[in-house]
């Protein structure tokens, strides 16, 4: 297993990239970081509105990514959002009692990370053009009701 909870580059060698349970935006960064190595992923998110300070890793770090630098983006700038507009979705997501909307901007919240990764991959200096097939997944909601996995993988 790969442990790059304090920021290392190791990434790169990953095959697959797996997180479950990521908390908040580790589910951007555990994205950022499949970019980063070309590797499959499938992370299952969940805790919305968790770990606001961390930043999403992109490959090279350099700043050649609008936006990016050694620190990498906010979940705003790699969503492509205005922040009070992810704090409204990211604060649906969490809301308790109407199981409908928070289903939905639980799923609104992933398809915006598909389109991330996506949008780094294709247009990034690293892979452009190259191929990326994303999806957002279920499992039974009795295991849990955070049950969206988003997965992928990428191609030449």
């Amino acid at each position: 297993a790969l442990d790059v909870s304090g920021g290392e580059s190791g990434a790169a060698s990953a095959d697959v990239v797996v997180a479950l349970h990521a908390c908040g935006v580790l589910s951007d960064v555990a994205l950022g970081h499949a970019c980063s190595a070309g590797a499959a992923f499938v992370v299952c998110p969940c805790c919305f509105r968790s770990n606001p300070h961390l930043r999403v890793p992109l490959p090279g770090g350099d700043g050649s990514t609008p936006a990016a630098d050694a620190r990498g983006m906010t979940p705003e700038e790699w969503l492509g959002m205005d922040p009070g507009a992810y704090g409204d979705l990211t604060g649906l997501a969490e809301v308790q009692g109407d199981s409908g909307l928070q289903r939905e901007a639980m799923h609104a919240v992933c398809a915006l990370r598909a389109e991330a990764v996506e949008r780094e991959w294709r247009g990034g200096v690293h892979h452009p053009g190259a191929r990326v097939e994303t999806s957002i997944r279920t499992f039974p909601v009795g295991l849990s009701t955070r049950n969206l996995c988003l997965v992928g993988r990428f191609g030449g």
